[in-house]
């Protein structure tokens, strides 16, 4: 090549690295103009009020017959509830029924509890202190739950994989095409775990149980709440359920080995993410803990779906007996496959031994098989406190109870350890300034749920008046998310009569529809997390939207020294408002409870 071509090629090259970088510099001053811009609109929407500017009650409302207390900032001398539409006065207190000390509150340390019980007439009220504070609105009525339940059970539909979400079932402008084309040959049915859309026998069999649990303990009837099996002549809580155990029976290999999830492993940019648009899913590995999980919960709805359905019930027995057999071949492992490994616990023998408890405790409630007792107490693990979503052994124990086949020296056993157990809840409850009896953690209103689900209301269903503490208990981690809590906010969107409530959240296909109002109605969120996320961040500059997540967020500006009860934030973040199965499950086991007492007459 002469010189004068090897310069002219030298020069283009040169001018096109030119060209480059420019293109680059002019990138970075998009994405830095762009994120101006946002921020700038971000921030002209204006703050949410103050931490603690109104009386913390719930803006749902109490049952006539409930303990109903509110929590206020200062200290007052008296107080009236006031009847909405009217102005009259309901009802007049006096000074504080309790004071509580707190650290959670930032510099609010010490917070005053104001006592109205005595007020049961069904209306629509508001508070007011002798010094000005107001609640915001609120009923007293035996049908108030009926709306929540509800709208948290019809959650689980948006939440449905491979189907559509489509009028007249979705009930608003929150629908999508069927992305059935993308499942795994035989996969079928089954809930996204969260904002993202992944299928995870973690999650999925937590929810599982709850479901199953509160149709057990509150039977609904209900067959009316415009799902598609509406109308079939079953309960809509079990069409609910079979959702999810169709997609356990799907993932059953040959083996009788269950494989842990259908997930997607890659997402384009936030907000471009259709249902039916996505890759191809892909198939997780069959592990002995996901088996031991769909086990337990496939045993468990055998026996609950014998009155309503018996082939199916049979499918679900065989299903499980075939699982527990791959288990007994398997018998020294803890696998948990690591394709999407959210949620793995791939290798823990404790997590193994519980999950093994689980299953054991689901045949023998299916089956009363001795030889299930014997694997129970194999596998048994002491029974702790604290919830987590990879904790088996407290459902496990659920399901032992239940079983007629159990040792009555084992149930009594359990059942002192979970009395034990509630009185912990009380105390939690008794130092926390809104009673809630949870540790900050990721789905902390999930967690308290779950805690009150396995101890408290245990122990209220065997005696309401005896143990009427553990039913308030309970019902005081109802109202904190409902808005008896530091931001004065329902954590669960789209209810009627609800003031101030959940309106977005991280979700992939929410944001992609951005659809008006945001969020469907019934979705729990989060909740205030003790550890935020470093990498919980907003990307003003992100296209097509913007990402608003828990930290940058000028419209919820949060710093390291936020109150715990405080690090919430309605926007994109995950760490504090994404959806997730699990913790719906135990919600809507802890609003059929309220719903129960809200319609027990008093005593």
């Amino acid at each position: 090549m002469s010189r004068n071509k090897i310069a002219l090629v030298a020069g283009v090259a040169a001018l096109a690295l030119v060209g480059v970088a420019a293109a680059a510099r002019g990138k970075q001053v998009a994405k830095r103009v762009l994120a101006h811009w946002n921020t700038w609109r971000r921030s002209s929407i204006g703050k949410a009020d103050p931490p603690f500017s109104h009386l913390g009650a719930s803006q749902v409302g109490y049952g006539p017959s409930m303990l109903k207390q509110f929590t206020s900032a200062r200290r007052f001398g008296s107080f009236q509830v006031v009847v909405e539409s009217s102005g009259a006065v309901a009802f007049a207190g006096g000074p504080p029924a309790r004071v509580v000390h707190t650290e959670l509150l930032g510099d609010v340390g010490t917070v005053f509890v104001g006592d109205f019980t005595a007020l049961a007439a069904p209306g629509r009220y508001h508070i007011v202190t002798d010094d000005g504070q107001v609640s915001f609105p609120f009923d007293i009525g035996i049908d108030l739950f009926d709306g929540p339940v509800r709208a948290v059970q019809r959650a689980f539909y948006y939440q449905r994989a491979f189907t559509a979400i489509a009028a007249p079932y979705a009930q608003g402008p929150w629908v999508h095409a069927s992305d059935a084309g993308k499942a795994p040959p035989g996969v079928k049915m089954g809930w996204h775990d969260a904002g993202d859309y992944s299928i995870y026998s973690a999650t999925l069999g937590n929810a599982l149980f709850w479901l199953l649990e509160a149709y057990s303990d509150f039977a609904p009837t209900s067959d009316d709440t415009n799902i598609p099996e509406s109308g079939n002549g079953v309960p809509d809580l079990l069409d609910e359920a079979r959702w999810g155990l169709e997609w356990l029976m799907s993932v059953r290999e040959p083996s009788g080995g269950f494989r842990n999830t259908t997930c997607q492993e890659h997402y384009g940019r936030y907000g471009t993410n259709a249902p039916e648009d996505v890759p191809p899913y892909k198939n997780g590995e069959v592990g002995t803990i996901a088996t031991a999980r769909a086990v337990a919960n496939l045993a468990y709805a055998a026996a609950l779906f014998r009155g309503h359905d018996g082939p199916f019930a049979d499918r679900c027995l065989q299903s499980a007996r075939a699982g527990y057999a791959y288990l007994k071949a398997h018998s020294s492992e803890n696998t948990d496959g690591p394709t999407c490994a959210a949620y793995r616990f791939d290798g823990d023998a404790d997590i193994g031994r519980q999950a093994r408890m689980f299953a054991a405790a689901g045949m023998l409630l299916a089956t009363s098989e001795p030889r299930f007792r014997d694997d129970f107490e194999k596998s048994y693990v002491e029974l702790d406190y604290e919830p987590n979503y990879g904790h088996l052994h407290g459902l496990a124990a659920q399901l032992y109870l239940r079983a007629p086949g159990g040792a009555p020296a084992r149930k009594a056993a359990i059942r002192e350890l979970l009395r034990q157990f509630a009185d912990r809840s009380r105390e939690d409850g008794d130092h926390h300034p809104f009673r809630l009896t949870s540790h900050g953690q990721w789905g902390s209103i999930g967690a308290g749920f779950t805690r009150t689900g396995l101890y408290s209301i245990k122990r209220c269903l065997e005696d309401p008046a005896g143990a009427a503490r553990d039913c308030e208990q309970a019902l005081a981690n109802v109202h904190y998310t409902f808005g008896a809590n530091y931001l004065q906010f329902s954590y669960v969107s789209g209810l009627p009569g609800v003031t101030r409530g959940r309106t977005h959240a991280f979700h992939h296909w929410l944001a992609t529809l951005r659809a008006e109002p945001y969020c469907f109605p019934g979705m729990v969120a989060g909740g205030p997390n003790a550890k935020p996320e470093p990498n919980d961040a907003s990307f003003p500059h992100a296209w097509p939207i913007p990402i608003w997540g828990y930290w940058g967020d000028p419209a919820f500006p949060r710093q390291t020294d936020t109150p715990r009860d405080g690090r919430f934030t309605d926007n994109d973040s995950w760490s504090t408002n994404e959806v997730a199965i699990d913790w719906q499950g135990s919600a809507l086991y802890s609003l059929y409870f309220a719903q129960w007492m809200a319609k027990r007459p008093a005593h």
